[in-house]
């Protein structure tokens, strides 16, 4: 459990409903705090050596203004034409650690939404409770393990998942393969479980999360 964590954030996208308003993450969370800022803030109180790794793109400038200096923020380049699969790719040749966080930067959530998740190896955060919208990506869950991610299913993926030794491994190198570079990462994800990795369905007590993809999300 000492080995070092990294997390990162992808941020790079456009959010194309919300264009106008520059990058999603800045995005006011409550009065006080971007979305960015309490994902950071919750992140270092549930993992506080961790080394948090923010992928920017879009507006990338403002996304590094709005950031205080200990977090490390790095560039994707190619955010119109890639997906976050190509954020992840970049964030993880900038990590030198190979127990891996990963969550979605439009994301607004309690600290109980990631305690725990580095406890028992790869996991991803599901919800069974409807906080997510009927369109984003499923999953089918079977003895607590995930079998497979697909659109349509009734149980979503929060946007939220950990990876250690070989599923960090098979990730990693799933990023750096060209040709998959057109693939979302829940694709991958079923890739690295056709390779025969378990990942843990987890839905953390306590947890409040919901996704911001329009302002009224906010409200």
């Amino acid at each position: 459990p000492n080995d070092p964590l990294t997390v990162i954030i992808p941020v790079a996208g456009m959010g194309h409903r919300m264009k106008s308003y520059g990058p999603k993450c800045l995005l006011p969370a409550n009065t006080k705090e971007t979305i960015l800022e309490k994902t950071i803030s919750n992140i270092k109180r549930e993992y506080p050596h961790s080394d948090i790794i923010v992928v920017a793109g879009f507006e990338c400038d403002k996304v590094i203004k709005s950031l205080p200096h200990s977090i490390r923020v790095v560039e994707n380049k190619q955010f119109e034409e890639t997906n976050i699969a190509e954020s992840i790719r970049v964030g993880i040749n900038a990590s030198a650690n190979k127990k891996l966080l990963i969550i979605y930067g439009d994301l607004v959530f309690n600290i109980y939404s990631i305690r725990g998740l580095t406890s028992d190896g790869p996991c991803v955060v599901v919800d069974s409770k409807s906080r997510f919208k009927e369109e984003e990506v499923g999953v089918t869950v079977v003895d607590s393990y995930i079998t497979n991610f697909a659109y349509g299913l009734p149980q979503k993926w929060s946007q939220i998942a950990y990876f250690e030794n070989e599923s960090f491994e098979i990730l990693k190198s799933l990023c750096a393969d060209k040709r998959k570079s057109k693939l979302y990462p829940f694709e991958l994800f079923n890739i690295i479980i056709s390779n025969g990795v378990t990942i843990k369905a987890k839905e953390p007590k306590g947890m409040l999360i919901r996704e911001v993809d329009s302002l009224k999300d906010l409200r």
